[in-house]
């Protein structure tokens, strides 16, 4: 059996996932979407593939068995629904949905129509954090007591994102939500979140951060500390850190080359400019995984119950963040 997929967004992670699947058996590509017709057509050419304006177009002209979702992320909620209630499988890119009320009818469609949904926090899917948390699991350092994950992307020539208040927390602070979930579960938490626009003020006027901080405390497990910042001058810098009762595990920040330059009193050991090649083959393991779950019919991970969590915990950064008090989570 094989999918066939349309590529939904033709932007940096529509190539890096069209290019992926592309070289995957049993996967056809047979479209993509793009409002613009310049970016989509040059995508639908390098896939050697079918463009389209809209999806709606897309499905009634090639009919895909699967859609792959890397819009901005305003418009996911809509292109989801639309895949759902035509009997399509859904991977997206994070966020599911940009708020708890947005992610509930996600839900209802997704299991009303019985479709699958992956969505893309590729982290759970990197070689170092998959042995972090096994070594967690195998209880390698005891009960966990208290965790550092810490997001730095590079500062940006233009802004990337969509600013909304607070919206640091739905497209960048989310993956560290999801390896939190990841790691330890989601039960009854206290969460504090807080932020500040030091650097753009495009994300000051419009109520969002640039760089923010989350405090967690499970009710019965580890206290979690959450540092986010756009703001990384020496590049990319994605790191997490678990101490537990009989020692520590810590995914260090990954970098391109093995190669240390010792010069003076300064050592030199760039980390990667961007996440693309940061996550070059979680991103790869991630689309396999979602192929295979549609082509066996097995659940997918993370699947729509699990990005359900992971955007009550972003709603709960977003309220604590706009009252400046903690907020629980349960």
């Amino acid at each position: 059996m094989g999918v066939k997929f349309v590529i939904v967004g033709a932007g940096r992670l529509g190539r890096i996932h069209g290019l992926n699947l592309k070289k995957l058996p049993n996967v056809e590509i047979i479209g993509v979407v793009n409002p613009t017709p310049t970016k989509g057509e040059t995508l639908s050419k390098e896939l050697g593939t079918n463009y389209f304006q809209n999806l709606k177009q897309a499905i009634s002209t090639v009919h895909p068995d699967a859609v792959v979702i890397t819009s901005p992320m305003d418009k996911h909620f809509s292109y989801i629904l639309e895949a759902a209630e035509n009997g399509i499988h859904v991977f997206v890119e994070k966020p599911m949905g940009i708020d708890s009320k947005e992610n509930e009818e996600i839900v209802r469609a997704v299991e009303r129509n019985r479709v699958k949904l992956q969505v893309g926090f590729q982290r759970l899917y990197d070689e170092s954090f998959i042995k972090a948390k096994e070594a967690l699991e195998g209880g390698e350092v005891g009960r966990p007591l208290l965790a550092e994950l810490i997001s730095r992307d590079p500062s940006p020539q233009y802004l990337p994102y969509i600013p909304y208040p607070a919206a640091i927390f739905d497209d960048f602070a989310i993956h560290d939500f999801a390896t939190m979930l990841w790691m330890f579960g989601f039960r009854r938490m206290r969460l504090y979140a807080s932020g500040s626009a030091f650097v753009f003020k495009e994300y000051k006027e419009a109520g969002d951060f640039d760089t923010s901080l989350v405090n967690v405390k499970y009710e019965d497990g580890p206290l979690v500390n959450i540092d986010v910042s756009r703001c990384s001058r020496y590049g990319y810098d994605i790191r997490a850190e678990i101490l537990g009762e009989n020692g520590m595990i810590r995914v260090e920040n990954r970098t391109e080359y093995e190669t240390l330059v010792f010069r003076g009193n300064q050592i030199s050991h760039a980390p990667y400019e961007w996440f693309e090649v940061r996550f070059r083959d979680a991103y790869r393991r991630e689309v396999e995984a979602f192929v295979n779950s549609v082509i066996r019919d097995e659940r997918t991970f993370p699947d729509h119950v699990f990005a359900y969590n992971v955007g009550r915990v972003a709603d709960a950064a977003k309220r604590s963040a706009s009252i400046g008090e903690p907020v629980t989570v349960e």
